[in-house]
This record gives C-alpha cells, sequence and structure tokens, in this order.
C-alpha cells in the first residue's frame, strides 16, 4: 500500500509539471485549444472580443500596443473601459498563441488582441496610407506617403494631426511636422475596404451616432476600436463603415459627411480636394471652413 501511495504521488507530480511546460510553451497541446479556453480577470479583459484573433506575431518583432496604460490600470484595480489607452511603439520579446510579452523598460504580458505586429521588409509607394507612429514624437499614426524616392523609408504626412486653414496657427500640427521621413521596418500598408488594424471606421452607437474609431482587431461578427479618447470599445461589426482611403470622386461642391470632433455628421461642402497630402477643405454646417483628412470624411455612411 506505501509503494502504491509513492507511485500514484509521484504520477500525479510528473502530470503536474508536465502542465506547467506545455503552458508556457507555444506549440503545445494547450495552445492549441480555443482562445476561449485562456481567460483574463473581468478586470484585465472586460472586453466581449476574444482575447486573441489569431494574430501572426514574431519574437523580437517591433509591435504597436498600449502596454504602459494598461499595465498602470490592471495594476490599480482601474476600469479599462473608461481608460484611454495609447499605443505606442516597443518591442515584442515572446510570442504566445493568445497573450505574449512586450518589452520596453520591463517585461509586461498583454492580450494579443492589443497588439498590431509590424512585419519587416515592408515597403510603400507615392500615396499610400500607412499606419506607424509619430516617430519625432510618440502614439500612434496614420500618414500619407509623399515621396517614395526610398520605398523603405519613405516622406510623409500625418493624418491623424490637424491642419488648420491659418498656416500660422499654433495648432496646426501636420504643417509643423509633417514631411517626415519613417524609419525602415516601422510601418504597415494599409489597404481601401480592408478589415484590418489601423483602418478608420465609423460605427453606430446605441443612440444613433457615428463615431469615429481606429480599427485595432476584427472578428466576423465583432471589431474592437480605438475611440474618442483613445478608449478600447467593441461595436457589431455590422454597424460599422469603412472609411475609404481615396478622396477619388470627390469634387468641389460636393455634399459630404465629415467628422466633427469624434462624431461622422452629414452637413458638410468640399471646397477644395488635395489628393497628395490626403487632405480636404470643406465648409461645415455652422458655414466654417476647415481642412479634414481624408480619414475624417466619406461620402455617405448608409
Amino acid at each position: 500500500m506505501m509503494l502504491a501511495l509513492i507511485v500514484a504521488t509521484m504520477t500525479a507530480m510528473s502530470c503536474k509539471g508536465s502542465n506547467e511546460n506545455n503552458a508556457g510553451n507555444g506549440d503545445s497541446t494547450a495552445a492549441e485549444q480555443p482562445a476561449a479556453t485562456a481567460q483574463l480577470d473581468q478586470a484585465a479583459w472586460p472586453w466581449d472580443f476574444p482575447i486573441s484573433t489569431g494574430e501572426k506575431l514574431t519574437d523580437g518583432e517591433l509591435v504597436l500596443a498600449p502596454y504602459t496604460y494598461y499595465k498602470v490600470a490592471v495594476d490599480n484595480g482601474e476600469d479599462l473601459t473608461n481608460k484611454g489607452l495609447i499605443f505606442y511603439k516597443t518591442n515584442l520579446k515572446t510570442a504566445g498563441a493568445e497573450k505574449s510579452v512586450v518589452n520596453y523598460k520591463d517585461d509586461y504580458e498583454l492580450p494579443n488582441s492589443l497588439i498590431i505586429g509590424i512585419p519587416e521588409g515592408v515597403t510603400a509607394k507615392k500615396g499610400d496610407i500607412l499606419l506607424t507612429w509619430w516617430q519625432s514624437g510618440s502614439g500612434m499614426k496614420r500618414a500619407i506617403v509623399r515621396d517614395d524616392s526610398n520605398p523603405a523609408e519613405p516622406l510623409v504626412d500625418y493624418l491623424d494631426m490637424k491642419m488648420d486653414i491659418d498656416p500660422e496657427s499654433k495648432v496646426n500640427f501636420a504643417e509643423k511636422y509633417g514631411n517626415e521621413q519613417l524609419k525602415p521596418n516601422s510601418f504597415i500598408v494599409l489597404h481601401d475596404g480592408q478589415w484590418e488594424p489601423g483602418a478608420q471606421l465609423a460605427c453606430k452607437d446605441e443612440k444613433g451616432r457615428w463615431l469615429a474609431g481606429t480599427l485595432i482587431k476584427a472578428t466576423d461578427d465583432k471589431v474592437l476600436v480605438l475611440g474618442f479618447a483613445d478608449k478600447v470599445l467593441v461595436y457589431p461589426r455590422a454597424n460599422c463603415r469603412l472609411i475609404p482611403l481615396s478622396t477619388e470622386g470627390m469634387k468641389p461642391g460636393d455634399a459630404i459627411v465629415g467628422r466633427f470632433v469624434a462624431e461622422y455628421q452629414t452637413g458638410y461642402t468640399v471646397d477644395k480636394v488635395d489628393a497628395e497630402r490626403g487632405r480636404v477643405w470643406v465648409t461645415n454646417s455652422f458655414d466654417k471652413k476647415e481642412i479634414l483628412s481624408i480619414l475624417d470624411v466619406t461620402k455617405s455612411l448608409e
């Protein structure tokens, strides 16, 4: 009986060690199970969206992720649904099936759905819309290629920065930081009509408002979106529309939908289109003239 007890105990310990080792290996049987099996504390993942959508991440690659604000919020027990989560560039240390470790000053594990990988070797051509970050500052940005003399290091204008009618305006950030050269292996080329990270969306909320947001990840029926004030939101995919990455067919005199703060609204009229810079001069419903990014205008949302 004593021998049987010892054997049973050793067997149980062996199984436990095997399970712990498998949990740490990316190619284990445990990693092949559905994402729903990898549960996160509700405080660490409060969104009705998978913590992973099958992202192809690679050890050591550059990524965009809200690693600083997410960590602080989780550590302090803050409500993530009401927290601004700014996406910064950092390095992926260890890629996992559902959660991965990023590294900046310290290692920290994040759900894969909050990590956007930037593959190496990407090149761009003039007019392409890119997902990158403000490279003389910080924070995720979309940009339009102005000069592709070096396709691996294009010169760009940032579309997420304000361009003011008054060129001397102190908030004319698009002009101030325009024509910036990107580093190699630091951007993704976006494609019109694709539900991919970085795409611009208008999503209808429960009040019927079309709210602006940047797509983080998408499934067949839901989207994870970085909305106004950098809050992460989930919408039914059917409630969202992709904003075109081109001004093709848009001309002076056209009535269009434009973005006012966080919401897309009707009442805008096109005054001028500068496709090369990705900007549209408009008159809004208050008879005020302004310059909007192509990410902030569309012909229709219906």
